[in-house]
């Protein structure tokens, strides 16, 4: 799990909801705290709410016609489901369609992740087919070419202290940081910090992670537990896009 810049919590907290304009009519009821209205690029960008709550879409959009998608390639299914989220006005659909290619492009199987059939009505979906191995690789291949394509966007023109930077700092007992880091390795305006228990991680995933000679990933060994990491993380402060 990541601390305080948020990539792929592992459960939902109930304390925020992000409200983004556009989505169906039928609204997420309040819990918490309300946040104001942002945009899917400034949810992206910030990851944890103020309250350090998660973010969530004010309403659930209704997928029209989804029946139709059962024989669509991973990728054009992603495409749809995506789409249902993000605005063109946000992400046009040809740049969506190839940050979704790109990021998919870096597993091993064809179908990204085959769903296998065993017996009877039995399946089993495999998400280990990413470059670590991990199921996490499914959200953070596509979070980190996320992060850079808003990044250079908004960096377009800018130079020096002008430009905004993203700090990911992140506490892992193995398979999150490593899946972290292969989303992120050599993004531009990007840069991440991962702090794992020195001694406390396999064999393999140490080497997943300390191997990436990458110029903004950053491998931090602390003695300790994984909750030591957890706290130097939690010290940081709260995500945000900083410039300089």
């Amino acid at each position: 799990m990541f601390s305080p810049f948020s990539l792929a919590p592992a459960a939902v907290s109930r304390r925020s909801q992000c409200l983004i304009p556009g989505l169906a009519e039928n609204t997420v009821p309040l819990t918490w705290l309300k946040s104001p209205q942002l945009s899917f690029e400034e949810v992206v960008l910030k990851g944890l709410a103020t309250d350090g709550g998660l973010y969530i879409p004010e309403a659930i959009p209704a997928a029209e016609g989804w029946e139709s998608w059962k024989d669509l390639s991973f990728v054009d299914l992603a495409f749809n489901v995506l789409s249902l989220y993000i605005s063109p006005s946000e992400i046009p659909a040809e740049d969506l369609k190839d940050i979704i290619r790109r990021s998919y492009s870096t597993f091993r199987a064809e179908d990204v992740t085959p769903l296998i059939h065993l017996q009877d009505d039995i399946h089993l979906l495999e998400l280990f087919h990413g470059p670590t191995f991990a199921f996490k690789d499914v959200a953070l291949q596509f979070l980190g070419n996320l992060f850079e394509y808003f990044l250079v966007r908004r960096n377009e023109g800018k130079t020096g202290r002008d430009r905004y930077h993203l700090t990911v700092v992140g506490a892992t007992s193995g398979d999150t940081g490593s899946a972290a880091i292969y989303g992120l390795r050599g993004k531009k305006d990007v840069s991440v910090f991962m702090l794992h228990p020195k001694g406390r991680v396999s064999p393999i995933q140490e080497l997943q992670m300390t191997t990436v000679l990458d110029a903004n990933v950053h491998n931090l060994a602390v003695t300790g537990n994984f909750d030591n990491c957890q706290v130097g993380a939690d010290k940081t402060g709260w995500s945000r896009p900083i410039k300089g």
